[in-house]
């Protein structure tokens, strides 16, 4: 499992351990480190830069030519992206920055304008795969900021070797309880308030169970004996704030949307498996559990990538 050490920290609060010191003590508890990363690896030379003025280029109907700020003066960016805007900030490569990639950036003159660096996408950092626009950073900054520091990528995510015995160390809560165990301080539980604008409800009878429009039955209770569902409505898919961002990669995960972003999130922080489904693409009004058929030894998943199944694996 990857851990974030930034995440361990809020889980005990006053914890006085580094990453190193950590794994020591899970490894005394038969949880080991594999290794560990540092999330912001390769972007050292990336700053925070802001677009003072973007203007079309005079040579290239799809080129921008800006003006950047990277906090040792005004220089000008030539972009592609057709997402740049005045005013806003984006990470920014200046000349002899280098990228993951081992992509080093130098003085270019494109279509007779001189561009002094770069404005980067979420690809070209290594944060994820969107290449079509650049990387647009929210919150107020100071130009030439540190990039790394600004997106809280300077963590350290730990590779913790879980054993099929372990399972209570799936999460940043079951490591951090095991640290108190160890006296290294005390888990701050994560309060769960009532709200009371929230109602469920909830239908059984001897085949499945209701949570409003769609039913749930479970087929082959031996291997799943519970699985509970909700029906969500009125919710707009989009950007997840960027300190949910920061805390899925510090964990090794890839931020999505915010959707898909807090099932993972409470998935990390308390061990609960969840899956967030589009309602408009479910074929029928039931999620089946079951194990998987005799013809079904190869089957396309919701990432499109084709699995290798046996009978004696559960399928959703």
């Amino acid at each position: 499992m990857n851990a974030s050490y930034r995440w361990l920290l809020d889980c005990v609060p006053g914890l006085q351990l580094t990453p190193e010191e950590i794994g020591e003590h899970l490894a005394l508890r038969g949880a080991p480190l594999d290794g560990s990363v540092s999330p912001g690896r390769g972007l050292e030379d990336v700053v925070v830069g802001r677009v003072v003025s973007a203007k079309k280029h005079p040579n290239a109907d799809r080129l921008t030519l800006c003006e950047v700020d990277g906090g040792k003066g005004v220089v000008s960016v030539v972009c592609g992206a057709p997402n740049v805007l005045e005013g806003a900030w984006y990470p920014f490569a200046p000349v002899g920055a280098v990228l993951p990639g081992d992509l080093k950036l130098k003085k270019a003159k494109i279509r007779g304008e001189v561009s002094h660096g770069m404005l980067c996408s979420a690809k070209e950092l290594g944060l994820g795969t969107d290449h079509a626009g650049i990387y647009q950073i929210h919150g107020e900054f100071i130009p030439g900021e540190s990039f790394i520091e600004a997106m809280g990528l300077d963590d350290v995510t730990m590779d913790v070797e879980i054993t099929a015995n372990r399972g209570d160390l799936l999460s940043h809560l079951g490591i951090a309880r095991e640290l108190a165990h160890a006296g290294k301080g005390t888990v701050l539980v994560p309060d769960f308030p009532d709200d009371p604008k929230i109602s469920l409800t909830f239908e059984r009878d001897l085949e499945e169970a209701r949570f409003g429009a769609v039913g749930i039955r479970i087929e082959d209770p031996d291997l799943c004996s519970r699985y509970l569902g909700v029906v969500i409505r009125g919710v707009s898919v989009g950007e997840s704030p960027a300190w949910l961002q920061q805390r899925l990669r510090g964990a090794g995960a890839r931020p999505i949307n915010n959707v898909v972003d807090a099932t993972n999130y409470v998935m990390l922080e308390l061990g609960q498996p969840l899956h967030a489904f589009d309602l408009n693409k479910l074929e029928g009004t039931s999620i089946v559990v079951r194990r998987a058929g005799e013809k079904e030894s190869r089957f396309a998943t919701l990432d499109e990538e084709h699995r290798a199944l046996s009978s004696d694996m559960l399928m959703i």
